[in-house]
């Protein structure tokens, strides 16, 4: 082991049949996940790691270095919920033969209506042993566990979802909100049921975080006029309601291209004279020549640019949310720009983790670019610093506005 954390961990759960790492980014859970397999692989006939598509290859080049005695079969959660195909042979695999299943990045199996949900839940169904991995289990609410739990075991919560809900949240019983969650209740008897099953750590490395903003400006008057005309089209009167998942996209995606961003953040490149991370999130906003790591590039060229930015080939590469946020060990980087702003806190954080991991030992610096003046970009920018839940602000904010929609979209 390599810290007093790891060794505690797999001193906890080596002795459990099921368990969850809750480990922050950069401590070091896959090794951990590899150590507690390794220690029941007598006792198991395969092992299947799921793990999102994009971080297969990082997976197979962790087990390379930690364990390669140790057999994987190294499955995206995505190709379980979308192909038949891959879920049935699965399947066929965890019938009838001692399985140890891991779950990585188990926060995507946080929604149970989700066919990749339910399909990973009945896999787990069959495993003698049972793992899930995350640096931040909990998105947007307590109810982010409830699927997790149940993957592991439905005895740990002991309960469905509908009860699970009535037990934790509270809320609204009457008006537009009916049925929304208010407030979470009774978190302390949650965390008594989950915590044997639990192991926690925070990263501690001797390293700074600093955060500074970059401010460019776009054209207001046009910024205005496309806000009407986007209204326009995603507010219905007759409900009083506005699609604001589609408003709001549509709108963060022309303020960045109708700027003066791609000077500014050019500049910023300039001035750090280092290498840089430059995380978007619209693939339209890399430029052309630019290099990347979108989820369109094969395992081997994702894996070769990687390789070709740590030598110093190249001092900027791009990558999108979607892709690049899980997964990537990019320690021997310092400077990270956020051009444009994701929705999602954990996200963010799993972002920030990229460079900020084991192994880093300069002083990390984050630059976060606010486009001046538009109120969306604020608006953003603040639930992720006090990671917020977006639509529930919007919501109540256009809940306390007495104009409705049409008069609290005029201030954004």
């Amino acid at each position: 082991m390599n810290s007093k954390e790891q060794a505690a961990a797999f001193e906890k759960l080596s002795r459990l049949k099921v368990g969850a790492l809750f480990m922050a980014m950069g401590t070091g859970k896959t090794k951990v996940a590899l150590d507690l397999i390794s220690s029941k692989i007598h006792k198991v006939d395969s092992v299947i790691w799921i793990c999102p598509c994009s971080l297969k290859g990082e997976i197979e080049a962790e087990r390379q270095k930690w364990h390669p005695e140790l057999e994987l079969d190294i499955v995206g959660c995505e190709s379980i919920g979308s192909s038949d195909r891959t879920y049935l042979a699965l399947l066929d695999k965890v019938r009838g033969s001692k399985t140890f299943i891991v779950v990585d990045e188990s926060l995507k199996i946080k929604n149970r209506n989700a066919q990749r949900t339910q399909r990973i839940i009945g896999l787990g169904e069959n495993a003698e042993y049972k793992l899930i991995l995350n640096g931040t289990p909990i998105s947007k609410s307590y109810c982010d566990l409830w699927a997790q739990m149940e993957f592991l075991s439905p005895k740990i919560l002991g309960m469905s979802y509908s009860r699970f809900y009535n037990t934790y949240c509270e809320y609204y019983t009457r008006g537009k909100n009916k049925g929304r969650i208010r407030r979470f209740v009774n978190i302390p008897h949650l965390i008594d049921k989950i915590s044997p099953y639990v192991f926690e750590a925070q990263l501690d490395i001797e390293t700074t975080k600093i955060f500074e903003t970059v401010n460019y400006a776009t054209d207001l008057d046009m910024y205005e006029r496309y806000k009407e005309e986007l209204f326009d089209v995603y507010f219905d009167e007759c409900r009083d309601d506005l699609n604001f998942n589609a408003f709001a996209m549509k709108l963060q995606k022309y303020y960045t291209e109708n700027s003066d961003r791609e000077r500014v953040i050019s500049e910023l490149i300039d001035r750090i004279n280092d290498r840089v991370i430059v995380f978007v999130r619209f693939v339209a906003s890399i430029p052309a020549d630019a290099h990347r790591i979108t989820g369109a590039e094969k395992a081997w060229q994702r894996k070769e640019t990687i390789e070709s930015f740590r030598r110093g080939e190249f001092k900027v590469l791009y990558i999108t949310y979607g892709c690049g946020a899980f997964g990537l060990n990019l320690q021997f980087c310092k400077n990270m720009i956020f051009a444009e702003h994701t929705w999602d806190y954990a996200v963010r954080e799993q972002a920030e983790a990229r460079i900020y991991r084991m192994g880093q030992g300069d002083r990390v610096t984050y630059y976060d670019m606010i486009c001046t003046d538009v109120g969306l970009e604020t608006l953003i920018f603040n639930c992720i610093s006090r990671k917020g839940d977006m639509l529930k602000t919007v919501k109540e904010e256009i809940k306390k506005c007495k104009g409705g929609a049409k008069e609290w979209v005029k201030r954004i």
